[in-house]
């Protein structure tokens, strides 16, 4: 039984916060769009009744290729998000999802503004805008794999091997058959479709905001800053993408440092290690305890609540771990969550997040696409940027990037050119999360050496991604006060005093 990494930027938000209720004040006394705007209803995009009252909805028109301006089309949705402040800056916020394929509109919009403090933090200064990325959820063509759904069933139950191509194959031809040409799903394309839709919607220029593989499409827009009409005011990257690193083949070791990061500080909490003492040793036992005697479990079809048994082994309770890095709510958990498998063979929790990684939310045929074109910009080997990784984790990227490869064999797509930084003098500020399995602290310190302007924030405690998260989850308060300071001046390193007050949190019994 095999299970896949957690897609770049699969995060939420749940708590729930007061938007100001200033909504008429808002209701629209802006520039009409540009002719490749066609309105739509906001409930199309399933928005809460107060954020859809704040905002524009609807589909901007952009080439598939932008270098044939006069060649066929695809469509990406739209919601902009009017500022609920007296007097907004006229450069909008513009945020995007990672994956690369998760939905911008179905995270932004629809779990950030309404439930977390940031959204409204934001809305006080200036407009949001959230552009559904070619390919994904609500733009048309989606990408959709429905398909590996059925194959990930299939390989928890044995019976195909994790990279088997078929989920991709059928999905590619099922595409294909509409007109989908995968060759136009790339990070350049990506990049050219946001400046488009800032100067459709009027605006001169906008702040981006990226997170996980948001903040590869990040890098991409810098790149492009002078060739548009629309500028580009400032950056913020959230769990950093490296862009001449294979994450993938990476992942042995971003996800054994992550782990010796939540060791390292559960040592260091007196209460941690009194409770959970030599946490290293009970993993990487339990671990193989589980490799030499797999033992029952039951998981259930998130899309059908359908169950079936299967035998788990070490290989397979890793993977239930790194969602617990991912999340900086759920890290707090793993130390106590450990000891009780070691100690009571309760593995309850790794059932839940087994079971939940067989659903697959994001769009997976843009996902493949987008990674297969970048293959001549991937120089790295993650090999020289960290210690060793574990042993009981070492499959891994092996794993990881094999699935990938069959996936880039099956799509045949057109390589994009090699990653190349231009425009490093634009303002750009830079999270970083300790406990980050993906998207570690050394990428975002790469990523910003090749940065004449900008700012590097690393949170104790926090996982993938750090500014739009719970209230009252740690480090939350920090990176929001942190970016708004730095939107409304990003010519000047923003006070960060806070960082000394965040800390790891862990769970006891």
């Amino acid at each position: 039984m095999k299970f896949s990494l957690t897609r770049l930027g699969q995060f939420t938000a749940l708590v729930v916060t007061a938007i100001a209720t200033s909504v008429a004040a808002t209701a629209s006394n802006r520039s009409p769009f540009g002719p490749a705007w066609e309105p739509a209803d906001c409930s199309t995009f399933g928005l809460v009744p107060l954020v859809a009252a704040l905002s524009d909805c609807g589909y901007v028109t952009v080439p598939e290729h932008h270098s044939q301006p006069n060649g066929r089309t695809i469509q990406l949705a739209v919601v902009r998000t009017r500022s609920i402040g007296d007097n907004p800056a006229p450069d909008p916020l513009m945020m995007e999802q990672g994956g690369p394929g998760g939905s911008t509109i179905g995270l932004f919009p629809s779990k950030i503004v309404p439930f977390t403090n940031v959204g409204t933090a934001i809305l006080q200064q200036r407009d949001m805008v959230f552009v559904e990325q070619r390919g994904t959820q609500f733009s048309r063509p989606a990408l959709t794999c429905p398909e590996r759904v059925d194959h990930n069933v299939a390989v928890a139950k044995g019976k195909l091997e994790f990279s088997d191509p078929g989920w991709i194959t059928a999905c590619r031809d099922r595409l294909a058959a509409t007109g989908v040409n995968f060759s136009a799903f790339n990070s350049i394309e990506n990049a050219a479709d946001l400046y488009v839709v800032a100067e459709v919607l009027g605006y001169e220029q906008f702040n981006f905001y990226g997170a996980s593989y948001g903040t590869l499409l990040g890098q991409y827009v810098l790149a492009q800053a002078d060739q548009h009409k629309a500028k580009l005011r400032s950056v913020i990257l959230d769990g950093v993408v490296r862009p001449d690193v294979d994450f993938n083949l990476g992942s042995s070791y971003s996800i054994s440092q992550a782990l010796r990061n939540v060791f390292a500080a559960c040592a260091q909490d007196a209460q941690c290690n009194q409770t959970y003492p030599d946490l290293e040793r009970v993993f990487s036992s339990l671990i193989d305890r589980l490799n030499q005697h797999p033992i029952p479990a039951k998981l259930t079809i998130p899309n059908t609540q359908k169950t079936f048994d299967v035998l788990l082994d070490g290989k397979d309770l890793a993977y239930a771990i790194v969602p617990y890095l991912y999340s900086t709510e759920d890290s707090r958990f793993l130390p106590r969550n450990l000891y009780r498998a070691a100690n009571s063979n309760d593995f309850a929790w790794a059932e839940e997040k087994l079971s939940a990684g067989l659903a697959m939310d994001e769009a997976e045929g843009m996902y493949s696409a987008v990674l297969c074109v970048r293959a001549a910009s991937v120089t790295v080997d993650p090999a020289t940027l960290f210690p060793p990784p574990y042993p009981q984790l070492a499959f891994f990227g092996s794993q990881e990037k094999a699935l990938v490869d069959r996936s880039c064999e099956v799509l045949q797509v057109e390589l994009e050119p090699p990653f190349a930084y231009k425009n490093t003098e634009v303002p750009t500020l830079v999270f970083n999360g300790q406990f980050d399995p993906v998207t570690p602290e050394v990428y975002g310190k790469a990523v910003a050496s090749n940065l004449k302007n900008s700012y590097v924030y690393t949170f104790s405690g926090v996982g993938h991604v750090s500014l739009v998260a719970k209230a009252n989850t740690t480090g939350a308060a920090c990176a929001q006060a942190i970016a708004l300071a730095f939107l409304t001046n990003p010519n000047r390193a923003p006070d960060s005093r806070c960082l000394a007050q965040v800390k790891p949190v862990f769970e006891y019994e």
